[in-house]
């Protein structure tokens, strides 16, 4: 019975992988975002269409399987960033991370709380979790759609940045739900505990893994494939040695590593980069694809019309208002602003993390709270399905309207 279930389970690992690379092509021919075939792949089979993926056969490895990958495709994103490039719009970016994350948090919070008449707990929750819009969705995005350096930049290290304190303190408000005798300033320990923890380990990592491609000696031969794979060791290290002290704060360990190992000047960093991109689109199909098909149309659907005007909300008011106040005299042209307003998709960090809390509030007591567990999951996964379909799918398209696309080569 084992063995049959074991390769039941191989069988359905080798389908996701196959129908995430055929979801990669069909993204590469058409010059669609890829994140848009992987979630309606997912949908495709899962229980709402051919039901070959159920939640009882992913069973309670996904959050761990989800955070591994999260951490191999936030290091390669901070990996590939240019320290130059974040130079040239450092103002835009640290705008962007903190007036424009109060305001998508603030304004998310208080449109749930309105509009869908959740509680203060559930609304916080919701709003922490859509501040981010991560590397996951924006970088698909961008493959395809070929825009000025400095806005590329701005939307990748902005989806980075707001993934790592999204997640950080969306966990901290959880906690409190739990500890209600947190005083205020226990709240901002817990964000810093968490955020001090990653930064450190992730600084302790890069400098090992710097030290051991640098200054000890490797046979030519296999030199290129040693950096490659301590590059890949190196963010799921600081990942689960940081989430073994405090949760969510690998998140944390594994962006630093990244942009830290990064920054150095390191033997065969081309071969690096390109081996971790590589993995980085496997890691990317299996978990969107996995994620998406344990989506429930109930969940999406018992929102009713205030669930759509909350995303209505959230993309025509609140995204355009952070990246008009967030990018005031930083050198952007008014179309750049326009479609840097468009493009706010929700990815991974929000679905995963709904998911962990959802399963919570609806098994623990306290916070005891299954209404609460569909209103969190519900809302963030229409959130999220909407602003892929829409902002991935039309991307190309809008920026081409509002000429901001750059010549390719």
């Amino acid at each position: 019975m084992s063995i049959h279930v074991s390769l039941d389970v191989v069988a359905l690992i080798a389908a996701i992988v196959g129908l995430g690379v055929a979801a990669q092509f069909l993204a590469a021919m058409y010059r669609v975002p890829s994140v848009l075939f992987l979630i309606l792949t997912g949908v495709a089979i899962g229980p709402e269409g051919l039901g070959l993926i159920t939640p009882d056969v992913v069973g309670d490895a996904l959050s761990t399987i989800v955070g591994v990958s999260v951490a191999i495709i936030i290091f390669e994103g901070t990996f590939r960033l240019e320290y130059g490039a974040i130079w040239k719009t450092s103002k835009a970016i640290s705008r962007m991370i903190t007036i424009g994350a109060v305001i998508a948090f603030v304004g998310t919070t208080l449109t749930v709380r309105l509009l869908l008449g959740a509680s203060w707990d559930i609304a916080f929750l919701v709003g922490a979790l859509l501040v981010a819009t991560g590397p996951t969705v924006i970088a698909p995005i961008l493959a395809v759609v070929p825009v000025r350096e400095e806005v590329a930049t701005t939307l990748e290290v902005e989806g980075i940045v707001n993934d790592v304190t999204a997640a950080v303190l969306a966990v901290v408000l959880f906690k409190a739900m739990t500890a209600q005798r947190l005083a205020p300033g226990g709240y901002v320990w817990l964000f810093v505990q968490r955020l001090a923890t990653g930064v450190i380990v992730g600084f302790v990592v890069a400098g090992v893994v710097w030290y051991l491609l640098t200054q000890v000696e490797h046979p030519s031969e296999t030199a290129p494939q040693t950096a490659r794979l301590l590059a890949l060791a190196s963010a799921v290290i600081a990942f689960a040695a940081a989430d073994s002290v405090f949760s969510e704060a690998g998140i944390v360990a594994a962006a630093t590593a990244g942009f830290t190992l990064g920054s150095l000047e390191l033997p065969y960093q081309e071969e690096i980069l390109q081996f971790i991109t590589d993995v980085t689109l496997l890691v990317l199909s299996f978990v969107f694809i996995t994620l998406a098909a344990l989506l429930e149309f109930a969940e999406l659907l018992a929102l009713g019309a205030a669930g759509l005007a909350v995303v209505a909300v959230l993309m025509v008011v609140i995204r355009p208002l952070a990246v008009f106040v967030s990018t005031v005299g930083a050198g952007f042209t008014t179309s750049e602003r326009l479609f840097m307003s468009f493009v706010g998709p929700r990815g991974i960090i929000p679905a995963s993390v709904a998911t962990l809390f959802a399963v919570r509030l609806q098994t623990e007591a306290p916070p005891s709270d299954p209404s609460g567990a569909h209103l969190l999951l519900g809302t963030v996964f229409l959130v999220i399905l909407v602003t892929v379909v829409v902002e991935a799918g039309f991307a190309r398209r809008i920026a081409g309207v509002l000429g901001v696309t750059e010549s390719e080569q």
